[in-house]
């Protein structure tokens, strides 16, 4: 009588045999943040400023790979702000926007992940932007400010982290 068998070769370092691996392989994920609306309003003088923050993934811009294969799917953030229920500024804003102030390593490795809003004074609102390697603490901050006259600027964010309420999304 014939009695099959299976087996597994283990060498002395207890490593499997090439056959067992294969069925192993590394099982590499997509990772997509949620699409992400907030609505807000703040005052300013004598107006009233109300803005959108609207995240989405966007399969078109280009994904990060991590080192173990896993795929990351970059962001836009639109930023929309009314001045006294009139259009003021409307904008989308890619890890490109950032790319003339970014490293190579952070314009190849780092998704666009957050965005939030700072302050409003002296005429200007002041937005939090952050590119980052994903899920990691790596990143680098900048500074979004938007002026009365509705222009705006980015610029590395230099300043040191002061705890704030964190409406970051």
């Amino acid at each position: 009588m014939f009695v099959p068998a299976i087996c597994s070769c283990v060498d002395k370092a207890g490593r499997k045999d090439a056959q067992d691996a294969s069925t192993t392989e590394q099982q590499t994920a997509e990772h997509r943040m949620k699409d992400y609306n907030l609505t807000d309003s703040v005052t300013l003088g004598s107006h009233l400023y109300v803005y959108t923050i609207h995240r989405e993934a966007d399969d078109s811009l280009k994904a990060v790979v991590d080192e173990n294969g896993d795929k990351y799917v970059d962001n836009y953030y639109d930023l929309t702000v009314l001045r006294d229920g009139a259009n003021f500024f409307r904008r989308r804003f890619t890890k490109l926007s950032f790319g003339s102030q970014l490293d190579e390593t952070f314009q190849k490795n780092g998704i666009l992940d957050g965005f939030r809003f700072m302050s409003a004074k002296e005429g200007k609102l002041t937005f939090g932007v952050c590119v980052s390697f994903p899920e990691s603490d790596m990143s680098e901050p900048f500074v979004l400010t938007i002026g009365p006259d509705g222009s705006f600027t980015l610029e590395p964010d230099t300043a040191p982290d002061i705890e704030e309420e964190d409406t970051s999304v």
